[in-house]
């Protein structure tokens, strides 16, 4: 095989599919990247049996061939070399790879292609949605996917399939995210799927520019795919807990609005003092502010106000300030409604005059 490339091409694809690469596997080829050029195409992939993923790469073929290698070495050759100049790939005997770039020459150790495992076509039937819709409604939610070993099926993101949107949700013990997504349901069969938290990462990071992405279900597969790039990955065995929707209240005592930059960037001084074993801090909210408070008597205590746009009703309530901190810097807007039922209930917040993306923090007993 003798393929030619610009560093910027291929640099990018192989910092793509390196996600996907095990450097903890006892099967020596899932650590390897795979370089493939066949029928005028190349294209780079990697699969840890969990997670494949496969992107095509723009480049030059002198002659066809394939060979896997070590994922992090060559990203990490192809990374130092000099910009602006081509780079030789070359296939040589027993699978050795050399790299000639300007004046540097480099060869590596590879492994065939024949036990690389094969990762499935984006063919068949499926749904499309708009990419940076998808990645949108994984941003809002997967921060708040459990990721304790003990709830795996918490760690990920749960598509909820209804009749007229998707309902995408991620959830631990204390706080919930939930975005509206557009309707994806393709089989009767099918009410939902959890996608893990591992694969979430590697769809933002692959479908970041994508016009368009399919998806496809496969029984306990998922496949995502556009024009250049396909994504595959094992789906969370069991069922979502879906008593999430009984933490959603189903009436408030109060309603606030605010600026989003002023309560995030006050949240996260008041924070500095917090204890750092909770993260506990007051939130008090009136007609007029907010005040954010803490005190921890090894390190001191703060406090900041915050104006509020609006409010009607006042409560005092205990709050872990990073996870609330995580809400408010994934939420989109500049304004946040902030409802509450009480102290001993979970607080809601989202965008000011958009439903469609709502978060929940369970609140923590203060010292009164």
């Amino acid at each position: 095989m003798e393929l030619a490339f610009e560093k910027e091409e291929l640099l990018h694809s192989l910092q793509m599919v390196q996600g996907a690469a095990s450097g903890r596997n006892t099967l020596p080829i899932l650590a390897n990247v795979l370089i493939r050029a066949q029928d005028g195409n190349i294209e780079c992939a990697a699969t840890d049996l969990e997670v494949g993923i496969r992107v095509k790469v723009i480049g030059t073929i002198k002659e066809e061939g394939a060979v896997t290698v070590s994922a992090k070495k060559l990203t990490d050759i192809v990374r130092e070399l000099p910009e602006n100049k081509p780079i030789d790939f070359v296939t040589t005997q027993n699978h050795r790879i050399e790299i000639a770039c300007g004046d540097g020459i480099y060869k590596i150790i590879g492994l065939s292609d024949e036990d690389f495992p094969d990762l499935p076509a984006a063919d068949g039937e499926g749904v499309t949605i708009d990419g940076e819709t998808l990645c949108s409604v994984i941003h809002k939610t997967s921060f708040a996917a459990s990721t304790e070993e003990f709830r795996y099926q918490l760690n990920g993101l749960f598509f909820n399939l209804l009749e007229d949107r998707t309902e995408v949700v991620a959830m631990d013990t204390h706080y919930l995210a939930l975005a509206h997504g557009p309707h994806l349901k393709t089989s009767e069969d099918v009410n939902g799927f959890i996608v893990p938290l591992r694969a979430v990462r590697e769809i933002l990071r692959t479908f970041a520019n994508s016009d368009e992405v399919k998806i496809i279900l496969h029984r306990n597969q998922i496949l995502f795919s556009d024009d250049n790039s396909m994504l595959m990955t094992r789906l969370v065995e069991g069922e979502y807990d879906m008593r999430y929707q009984s933490l959603i209240p189903e009436s408030y005592d109060g309603r606030a609005i605010v600026s989003r930059d002023a309560i995030l960037s006050a949240t996260r001084r008041v924070s500095l003092l917090s204890n750092p074993k909770n993260f506990s801090i007051s939130l008090e909210i009136d007609p007029e502010v907010i005040k954010i408070s803490t005190e921890t008597p090894e390190l001191g205590e703060a406090h900041e106000t915050v104006a509020v746009e609006s409010c009607t009703g006042s409560v005092r309530i205990g709050l872990d300030a990073q996870r609330l901190s995580e809400i408010f810097s994934h939420i989109e807007a500049e304004s946040l409604v902030l409802e509450f039922a009480g102290e001993f209930t979970f607080l809601t917040v989202k965008p000011l005059g958009d439903d469609s993306h709502v978060c929940f923090i369970a609140p923590m007993r203060l010292r009164h």
